[in-house]
């Protein structure tokens, strides 16, 4: 019988990103480079997309439209998700989830579930009630938020290109009341 690593792991909501931060949620993100472009990036960011990947972070989380998730483990950037609340005010009920990245050392290990897990509590405390997101089709992510409860309202044929291939896209979204039952009951882990 396979035994589960042990590791702790820490998970925060960030409230300011200083440089060395900055450093890890890039490192984060051209870690998933390798998956074929799933967060939009192909290949690693370049200087200048870091700069500006870090710098939206930066006036999105001192808005407070953004709310950033990171986790650690063993001080390593293990995962994060992006909470975008919606700015306007007959929609201040639906937020975004973006960029949720698990790095590929740290997947299998129920983040997903933990991140989801503090997710929806943010989330409630924000009075967010329905959470929305887009991802490409037939992708591991795909699969992964369709597993988690999340439903296609809506299909975009052409969602993202990725060298000369043309990928369909999925706009899904998912009641965090009901999403809340479905990380918290003991079979979602």
């Amino acid at each position: 019988m396979k035994s589960e690593p042990s590791f702790i792991a820490r998970y925060d909501w960030i409230d300011r990103i200083d440089d060395r931060l900055a450093g890890q949620l890039v490192e984060l993100v051209n870690s998933t480079v390798a998956d074929g472009g799933m967060l939009g990036f192909e290949r690693a960011l370049t200087p200048h997309q870091e700069v500006q990947f870090v710098a939206a972070l930066r006036v999105g989380i001192a808005s407070g439209r953004t709310h950033l998730l990171m986790g650690r483990v063993d001080a390593r950037p293990a995962f994060m998700a992006l909470l975008h609340l919606n700015g306007m005010a007959t929609c201040r009920h639906r937020a975004e989830l973006a960029k949720g990245v698990v790095h590929p050392d740290f997947r299998g290990l129920r983040f997903v579930q933990l991140a989801l897990r503090e997710i929806t509590r943010r989330a409630e405390q924000l009075d967010v009630e329905q959470l929305v997101l887009d991802v490409r089709e037939n992708t591991r992510a795909h699969h992964l938020w369709q597993f988690f409860g999340f439903e296609t309202y809506g299909v975009l044929e052409d969602y993202a290109r990725v060298g000369d291939a043309v990928h369909r896209g999925h706009f899904m979204a998912q009641a965090v009341q009901a999403l809340r039952r479905r990380v918290d009951a003991p079979a979602a882990l």
